[in-house]
């Protein structure tokens, strides 16, 4: 708990106070949407816009100038020209502010006039012992304390992934594409070019942060590499760090250069150098989320023995290809185990593993009953389950409803959704993972009710594979 406390990180992911340069009454002005969205999470502290000529802005009294405000905030948002950004830390060091995040871009991103106003940043910084965020990132996200200074909204409950990025977008524009699969934040933060506060405090930060139960980094390039593998080492022995590298080709790392001044390496060097820090490597971004997701709330696996359950033939096929193809054992269930699953299948259902129901009027039975009995039987150490959903095929056959048949949708609806609060809450009980898939996504209220409790449930067998592969001991 020391080491937190002492991370620059601490007093910006909880600050109470925060002042605002940049904002204004325009809504095409970063500043505004960024000052917007941290009201709209909720801030329960104090915030203080600062503009020279504003007296207020967007509902709140505005101040003149730093040495104007009432107090010292704990944290300064900076979202102005870069060429005013030297001058405003004067200002802040004066009055006493310690922490700061840097938004505005043209620094040393853009070649050497930018390089040399950095460097000129650092150095007031550094005498007046602020430490900062950036410059040019895109903000902080942290949940549990209501803050994000972002320009996008944050819609989702707070979450337990810790996310530390060298790309603004992949902390920002990736929401809305998270929020389908029901996956949220514990804290975010967009590094930026990392001229103070890098990837390494971030690592360390989150590693004794204990609402943080997963790590995911997308990484352009690492400053630091001796205390970078220190702090992924460290932090790996906690909890499960996963990464994906996009600067082992020349283009990547030319992108890169340009667009945070992230100085890139070999593939095969970040490659040895992630297996040597105990860090998973993610190929894709899609793969980054859902595996971080899958670790951050599935128990690990104990053995390499996977059970399937679908009331579908094929997918039931596709899963239990690609789980022997992924290295996975999918055993033939003893007779015994097969004799008490048959007592509730259908005739055309299958005992064997995978087990399908082909038909289950009596939902709890596939997506309760069969899996707690398979999990409890100690014949695997896991489940993947293929069909999560109900409430969204109840509602397309409402619209068929004729006025002479009635159908009590609604409830039918309840009774699916109370049937996987069940399932959601098995791995924790019995100490095992389930991980799940479906065509339907959050749209249908049970796949929301297994994604709010940690449970994945993935658009696509093959997705579900790839993490529960995840979850294998550590070598």
């Amino acid at each position: 708990m020391e080491d937190r406390e002492k991370n620059p990180l601490e007093q910006i992911f909880n600050a109470r106070s925060i002042a605002v340069f940049g904002a204004n009454e325009k809504l095409t002005t970063m500043g505004t949407y960024q000052l917007m969205n941290l009201l709209g999470i909720g801030f329960p502290g104090k915030v203080y816009p600062v503009h020279p000529k504003l007296a207020s802005i967007q509902g709140l009294k505005a101040y003149g100038s730093v040495a104007d405000l009432p107090e010292v905030p704990d944290l300064a948002l900076i979202t102005i020209k870069s060429e005013a950004v030297v001058k405003l830390f004067e200002e802040l060091g004066r009055k006493g502010v310690k922490r700061a995040i840097v938004i505005s871009g043209g620094f040393k991103e853009m070649g050497e006039q930018g390089r040399a106003l950095e460097q000129e940043l650092v150095k007031v910084a550094q005498r007046y012992g602020i430490r900062f965020v950036g410059p040019n990132c895109i903000g902080i996200i942290a949940p549990w304390a209501k803050i994000n200074v972002t320009m996008y909204p944050y819609r989702m409950n707070p979450g337990a992934i810790g996310l530390a990025s060298h790309s603004g977008t992949y902390v920002t524009q990736s929401l809305v594409y998270l929020e389908k699969f029901g996956i949220g934040y514990s804290k975010a933060v967009s590094l930026g070019n990392e001229a103070s506060i890098d990837l390494v405090d971030a690592i360390d930060y989150y590693a004794a942060d204990e609402q943080v139960k997963a790590i995911a980094l997308y990484i352009e390039g690492i400053r630091r590499p001796a205390e970078f593998l220190a702090a992924a080492k460290r932090a790996s022995a906690k909890k499960p760090v996963v990464a994906i590298y996009v600067g082992g080709t020349k283009a990547g790392a030319r992108s890169g250069a340009s667009h945070t001044g992230a100085m890139a390496g070999r593939d095969e060097i970040y490659d040895g150098a992630f297996k040597q820090a105990g860090i998973i490597r993610a190929p894709d971004l899609q793969s980054l989320f859902e595996w971080a997701y899958t670790l951050a709330y599935q128990p690990r696996l104990k053995g390499n023995r996977i059970a399937v359950c679908t009331n579908a033939g094929g997918p039931a096929t596709s899963l239990a290809d690609a789980l022997e193809r992924a290295g996975f054992e999918v055993p033939e269930f003893s007779a015994n185990l097969q004799a008490k699953i048959r007592e509730q299948l259908p005739p055309t259902g299958s005992s064997k593993n995978p087990v399908d129901m082909t038909y289950a009027p009596d939902l709890e039975i596939p997506f309760f009953k069969l899996p707690q009995l398979i999990l409890e039987s100690g014949e695997v150490d896991g489940l993947i389950i293929h069909g999560i959903g109900g409430g969204s095929w109840y509602d397309q056959l409402s619209h068929n409803q004729q006025e002479a048949i009635k159908f009590p949708f609604e409830e039918m609806k309840k009774w699916i959704d109370a049937i996987f609060l069940k399932l959601a809450k098995l791995p924790q009980e019995i100490g095992k993972p389930i991980v799940t898939s479906s065509f339907v996504g959050r749209e249908d209220s049970a796949v929301a009710s297994v994604q709010d409790l940690g449970m994945p449930c993935l658009p696509t067998p093959e997705r579900t594979v790839l993490a529960m592969a995840q979850l294998r001991p550590s070598k």
